[in-house]
């Protein structure tokens, strides 16, 4: 099976590179995450967004306003199901050609996914396209309570990888698909696409029915070994190095501290309001926030790629991947 490479230049990966020194030098936030909604089609167990009231949600202009005062070097579109927009592909296209160059993706479930609409969002310039997968077959649709879900991932994936479209997927790391993490990976190549893992964390729903019972986690540590052979062999895995390895030590109850969320990572709620991350209860609106004088945040309640991976050491072996691509 040949080795997937990401669908970007190296001219665009070059470029890349540079906006994240001058992001440091700056010190600007790393990455921003905008949700343009927190309604959903979706009703997973695992998130509370879909049981929640609609919530004020801001307008184009807002989430502009937002990425030229912070000027992070990524931006992450993300709800609830941001589809659940009818300005979605309108909003998304105003923050990528906002002032600046930014790294820009999207998370969805894929369930609006037509054809029609994934070109639409293409044609937008979208750096990444993540879809939601934590099962590698029709159990996808009970995970996210929509029958024919997978059906349809299964199809716009390929279709947007054949047209150059840089699309990863997005998978929970839980008890429940523990022995389909691998399998994820060998289908990510399958579809030409490429694979971000996150540890799962019951604070979103305060669900501890998805968490490793200890019997489960020897099992892990030999999952976490077979993906960095994957990772070696394949190249569809995004993770760095580093997340997998310290994924056991938390798991077996170690305290790691160092969240960058609040200062390198912000998350935007749909009304303008500033949470240091999803988990955790807003600060300030947007307009008043100032990440440089605010105090680090203490919370050590999960070790979701969202954290874990921005706190990954920058070597020179990472940086030589990115330009290989």
């Amino acid at each position: 099976m040949p080795q997937v490479r990401y669908r970007h230049s190296f001219s665009t990966r070059l470029r890349g590179i540079g906006a994240i020194v001058e992001n440091r030098l700056l010190d600007n936030p790393l990455n921003i995450t905008l949700e343009l909604t927190r309604r959903c089609n979706a009703k997973c167990d695992y998130c509370n967004h879909w049981k929640e009231q609609k919530q004020t949600e801001q307008e184009l202009a807002d989430f502009v306003a937002i990425v030229k005062r912070f000027d992070p070097f990524s931006v992450t579109i993300c709800g609830g199901e941001p589809f659940m927009r009818r300005d979605a592909l309108d909003i998304i296209s105003g923050v990528i050609n906002a002032p600046g160059w930014r790294y820009t993706s999207i998370i969805t479930n894929g369930w609006f996914l037509s054809e029609e609409k994934a070109e639409r969002l293409l044609a937008t310039g979208i750096s990444q396209v993540n879809v939601s997968l934590n099962f590698p077959d029709a159990r996808q649709d009970n995970d996210r309570k929509l029958p024919g879900l997978f059906k349809k991932i299964s199809h716009i994936i390929p279709w947007m990888t054949s047209r150059g479209a840089n699309v990863q997927l997005n998978t929970i790391i839980m008890n429940d698909n523990l022995d389909d993490v691998v399998p994820i990976a060998r289908l990510a190549a399958e579809w030409g696409a490429t694979v971000m893992y996150t540890l799962y964390s019951e604070l979103p729903a305060d669900n501890h029915g998805h968490l490793f019972p200890p019997e489960r986690q020897a099992r892990l540590l030999e999952v976490l070994d077979e993906l960095k052979e994957v990772k070696r062999t394949l190249g569809t895995v995004a993770n760095t190095q580093w997340y997998f390895d310290m994924i056991p030590a938390y798991v077996s109850g170690q305290t790691i501290g160092g969240c960058t969320a609040g200062k390198k990572t912000l998350h935007i709620s749909p009304g303008g309001m500033v949470r240091p991350c999803a988990e955790l209860d807003p600060v300030s609106h947007y307009t008043e926030y100032d990440h440089r004088t605010i105090a680090p945040v203490t919370c050590t309640r999960c070790f979701q790629a969202c954290r874990g991976e921005v706190q990954a050491p920058i070597t020179l072996k990472r940086v030589a991947e990115t330009l290989r691509g």
